[in-house]
Formats: C-alpha cells, structure tokens, sequence
C-alpha cells in the first residue's frame, strides 16, 4: 500500500527546509569568515539575482537576521560585519561552509522499480477492467446487484482513469520542477564561482572585509558572570577585573 500511495502521489517536497537550510548556511559562511564578509561570498546561498535583483537588496534579509552592518571601503565597495557572530562560547571545529546552496531534485518515487511496475501493471487492471466492464453493461437496464454496479460505474471508470491519470501527469510536472531546480543551482554555482576568479577588485573587497574579521572565544576567563556561583563569590573572583575595567572606564571619560 506505501508503494502504490508513493506510485500515485510522490513522498513529498525534498526542499521543504530548504529555508532553514539557507538561513543554517550562511550563518555557517559568516562565522567561518569571521563575522566579516562581501557580498560575493552570501549570495550564492540567495535567490533573485537571475531576475534582476541588486546585491544590495539581496542582502538585506541577512543583514535583519544576524544583526549584520555594512562598511565602504575607501574605493566605495560595501562589506558587510556581523558583531553577533563574532563571540561564540566554544571553538568553531566544524568543517568548512558548502559554497552555494544546492536544492534536491525531485524524485517521482520512493518505491523500487518492481513496485512501481506492479502499481502500473494494477493500474491498467483497473482501467480496462472498467472498459471491459462497461461494454458488458452496455445500454441494458439491471437489477440488484447488477443494478448497483451500473449506478456506480461512472466512478469505477474515473478510478481506473485517475490510477494511470495522476501519476503520467506528475511525472511532467516532475520533470518540469526539477528543469526550474537545475537552473537554480546552476545559477548559484556560477555566483560561488565568481569567489575563484580573484580578480583586483575582489582581493581588494576580500582585505578590507578581513579588517573587521575576529573571533572572540568566551570562557571563565572573559565572562564577567555565570549562572552557576553566587554574585558576591563572583565578584570576589573577579575582583582584579572589574577593578581594571573601572579603570579603563575612568581613563577613558578624562579624555
């Protein structure tokens, strides 16, 4: 029954999160590149650019979801720092970022190729079964269980036609999303491309963006507070730190 469900209606969108998964990547992109990067290394994680869009209107979405600032460069390049990505809690260990963002294909089936052909074998069944059937009734009038039977062959009929129907029709649609999908990719893969060329005007964009690249690792050392001792025994601890930051506070009002 799951084969002939999956022959008949699909298993459903394989890029469902594909949002989720845009918004993971650059966060990923952005904290590998240290909070600080151009724009050449976002968009091909984005979308609209083959229709028109600028680069600037692209990014806007990143910057109002990581809190991102933009800086001009002397030339009047625009780079783009993150603060909020800058500080993290422990090591970043993981690998480095995909790219670009890749959308799965569509896949007409999850169900083995003798699934799908004994669904197809089923199908016809059904479907010249009701032809059969319907040369059989013909134009006579039955009774009983006959009767009942002819009343509902129209039904019969539209089942046998709507095995073969929906399937043969999401087949094209099928072939059509992923035609829009490739494209899509293709258009991201040549965008992450551009980042290869090094050409004068991207080294220089890529300097000036590491001017505003940090990390800043967060531990007992740096942390003014934690959650897990008491206030009084915190500022004991602290004490020779707080002092300085006074300190430094003081220094910095006489100026």
């Amino acid at each position: 029954m799951e084969a002939v469900f999956s022959f008949l209606f699909g298993d459903g969108n394989p890029n469902k999160n594909l949002e989720q998964r845009r918004w993971q990547a650059i966060g990923r992109t952005l904290r590998y590149n240290q909070g600080a990067v151009i724009p050449e290394q976002v968009i091909p994680f984005l979308d609209g650019l083959d229709k028109g869009q600028s680069i600037d209107d692209a990014m806007l979405p990143v910057l109002l979801q990581f809190n991102g600032l933009p800086e001009v460069s002397p030339e009047g390049e625009i780079v783009y720092r993150f603060p909020d990505l800058q500080t993290s809690v422990k090591p970043d260990t993981s690998a480095p970022p995909a790219s670009f963002l890749k959308e799965s294909l569509w896949q007409f089936s999850h169900a083995s190729s003798t699934q799908i052909l004994l669904s197809i074998g089923l199908g016809s069944i059904n479907f010249i079964g009701a032809l059969t059937l319907g040369k059989l009734l013909g134009s006579t009038s039955f009774v009983g269980f006959l009767g009942f039977v002819q009343g509902i062959y129209g039904i019969l009929l539209a089942y046998g036609i709507g095995f073969l129907a929906i399937p043969i029709g999401r087949y094209f649609w099928i072939q059509w999303q992923n035609q829009r999908i490739m494209a899509r990719n293709q258009t991201r893969q040549s965008l992450a491309k551009q980042l290869s060329k090094k050409t004068q005007k991207l080294t220089q964009k890529l300097d000036f963006a590491r001017q505003f690249a940090q990390s800043t690792l967060v531990d007992n050392l740096n942390l003014a507070y934690t959650t897990e001792k008491d206030l009084l025994e915190q500022e004991a601890e602290n004490q020779a730190e707080i002092d300085a930051d006074w300190q430094r506070r003081l220094d910095r009002s006489k100026t």
